[in-house]
C-alpha cells in the first residue's frame, strides 16, 4: 500500500513538473515573436526536437535488440497522431491565435480536458466517476480565479474573431484527441521515444511545404537571430516538445487520460508565474488561491481518487 502511494505521489508531481513545462512555451513565444516568423515558431522547435531525440531512440532500440519501425504496418499507428496532433494542432494553434484575441483563446484551451474526457470515453472506455466529474468542477473554479482577466478581456460576439475562434477550437480537438490516442499506444507497450519521434517525424514532414512555399526558411537567417531567440528556440525544442511529453506518456502508463489532462488546468496559474520572473508581470492574491484549488483538483483524482469514492460510497450512498 505505501509503494501504490508513493507512485500515485510521483505521478502527482509528475503532472505538476509537466504541466509547468507546457506554461513555459507561451512566455518563450512572446520573447522571440519578433524575431521569428509564426510558421517557424510552430515547426523548427518540433523539427529539431525530432533531430535531437532520434539518435536516443536508435540507442533505445539498439539497447532492446530491435529495428527502427519504418514499414507501414509499424509507422501506420503514427500517422494519426503525427498530422493531426502535431502538424495540425500546432498549424491551427498558430493560425488561431493570430486571428482572435489573447483572452478567447485562453478561455477555448479550457476545453482541453472536457474534449479529452469524451474521447476517452468513446475510444478508451474510461468514464467520469464522481470524483473526476468534482474534480473538474474544482479545477474550473480555480481556473476562472486565475483568468478573470481573460474572462473580462473576452470577446465572443463580434463576428471578426468568429474564424479564429473557430480555428483555435479545431486546434483543442486535435489536441484532445493527441493526448487520447497517445493512451492508446502506451496501452499498445509503445514507448515513450517511440511515441514521441515517430509522430514528429510525421509532423515535420508535413510542416515542411509551409517552410518552404509559405514562410521560407533561411538557416543564415535563423542562426543569427540573437541569443535569446536560438534559446528560446532550443527550449522549445528540449523541454516543451520532448521532455514534457515524455513525461507524459511515462505516467499514461498508469493513469487514464482524463486524470493526467485535468493537471491542464494549472496553465494559466503557471504563465502568471513565469509572466512574474521573465516579462515582470503581477500576479494577485485570487491567482494563489486560483492555482491552490487546482492543484487539490489534481489531488483527488490522482492519488485520493479510489479513498474518496469508498468514503462517498460508505457515507452516502449508504446513508451512514
Amino acid at each position: 500500500m505505501k509503494s501504490v502511494l508513493t507512485q500515485k505521489t510521483i505521478d502527482w508531481t509528475l503532472v505538476i513538473i509537466i504541466n509547468f513545462m507546457w506554461a513555459t512555451q507561451v512566455p518563450v513565444i512572446r520573447l522571440i515573436g519578433d524575431s521569428y516568423g509564426p510558421i517557424t515558431v510552430a515547426f523548427v522547435p518540433m523539427i529539431l526536437s525530432t533531430i535531437i531525440f532520434l539518435p536516443l531512440l536508435w540507442m533505445e532500440n539498439k539497447k532492446r535488440h530491435v529495428k527502427m519501425k519504418w514499414r507501414w504496418h509499424e509507422i501506420k499507428y503514427f500517422m494519426l497522431p503525427g498530422i493531426i496532433g502535431v502538424f495540425l494542432m500546432q498549424y491551427c494553434y498558430t493560425l488561431g491565435s493570430r486571428k482572435t484575441l489573447a483572452a478567447n483563446a485562453g478561455i477555448i484551451t479550457l476545453t482541453i480536458p472536457v474534449i479529452v474526457a469524451i474521447f476517452a470515453s468513446i475510444l478508451l472506455k474510461e468514464r467520469l466517476n464522481l470524483i473526476r466529474v468534482l474534480s473538474f468542477g474544482v479545477a474550473i473554479a480555480g481556473v476562472l480565479l486565475t483568468s478573470i482577466s481573460d474572462v473580462s478581456g473576452a470577446n465572443f460576439k463580434q463576428s471578426q474573431y468568429l474564424t479564429g475562434n473557430l480555428i483555435f477550437l479545431f486546434a483543442c480537438i486535435c489536441c484532445g484527441f493527441y493526448n487520447t490516442y497517445c493512451k492508446m499506444l502506451v496501452d499498445k507497450k509503445f514507448t515513450e521515444l517511440e511515441i514521441l519521434v515517430y509522430g514528429s517525424i510525421i509532423g515535420s514532414i508535413a510542416s515542411l511545404p509551409l517552410l518552404i512555399w509559405v514562410e521560407p526558411f533561411h538557416i543564415d537567417a535563423f542562426l543569427h537571430s540573437g541569443k535569446v531567440a536560438l534559446f528560446g528556440i532550443l527550449e522549445l525544442s528540449m523541454i516543451v516538445y520532448g521532455a514534457s511529453m515524455l513525461l507524459f506518456f511515462y505516467i499514461l502508463k498508469r493513469m487514464d487520460v482524463t486524470q493526467a489532462i485535468l493537471g491542464n488546468y494549472l496553465l494559466p496559474f503557471f504563465i502568471a508565474l513565469l509572466g512574474i520572473l521573465l516579462l515582470n508581470e503581477k500576479i494577485t492574491f485570487l491567482m494563489y488561491l486560483g492555482g491552490a484549488l487546482i492543484m487539490v483538483s489534481t489531488l483527488m483524482v490522482t492519488i485520493y481518487e479510489n479513498s474518496l469514492l469508498a468514503f462517498f460510497k460508505k457515507n452516502w450512498l449508504t446513508g451512514n
